[in-house]
């Protein structure tokens, strides 16, 4: 069948802003207003409670959009570009809607929804855009649960201390980029305002 309507891109752009505006995801302006040509890079990539996450929707007038969507949005938790992938699969009929009217239709639409982390996979099931908001607290307590956030943070952290490491190491390299930093000696007023130690 030949795809007629709005590109798979305009619903995921809107469901995107339908979440930000219910407080469910953060989303920068550029995701919102930009689709990417390039298939490396999620059609929208947004912000959910810190977590970087990929919205990877196609609509079901295609034969493989189902298994299409979920292994983007799998790949993209494979691939490291997002902690969470949510696979959309869009009811042909959001194509035949006036324009002006496709977001508050895709507000009370029911999709099929399956979602990808780090600590697993959610099957599909069906739901609205604030049912995905349930799914998605639900897989970042997975994400706690699973320790995977804490590992990620220790991951950083050992990461950071091999920086600082490397840079005690080198006097000139501490100056510089204090230098670029911002950070330098303290005032002479800062040190005569500092606390003495009375021996």
């Amino acid at each position: 069948m030949k795809n007629t309507g709005y590109r798979e891109e305009v619903l995921n752009v809107l469901l995107a802003q339908l979440l930000d505006e219910q407080g469910i995801i953060s989303a920068p302006e550029q995701s919102l207003k930009h689709v990417s040509q390039s298939r490396r890079i999620p059609d929208v990539l947004v912000s959910f409670r810190g977590l970087r996450t990929a919205i990877e929707g196609k609509v079901a007038d295609h034969p493989t959009a189902r298994e299409d969507v979920l292994q983007n949005a799998r790949g993209r938790v494979e691939q490291g570009i997002a902690h969470i992938g949510i696979s959309v699969l869009y009811p042909t009929s959001l194509r035949k809607i006036p324009f002006t009217a496709v977001k508050a239709e895709l507000n009370k639409t029911k999709l099929q929804i399956a979602i990808c982390s780090e600590a697993g996979e959610q099957g599909w099931t069906e739901g609205d855009a604030n049912y995905l908001g349930t799914m998605l607290r639900r897989t970042f307590d997975q994400l706690v649960e699973e320790d995977v956030v804490t590992q990620a943070v220790a991951a950083l952290d050992a990461g950071v201390e091999v920086f600082a490491q490397a840079l005690s190491s080198s006097p000139a390299a501490i100056e510089r980029s204090a230098d670029l930093l911002g950070i330098g000696e303290p005032s002479s007023k800062e040190a005569d305002d500092s606390p003495v130690d009375d021996e």
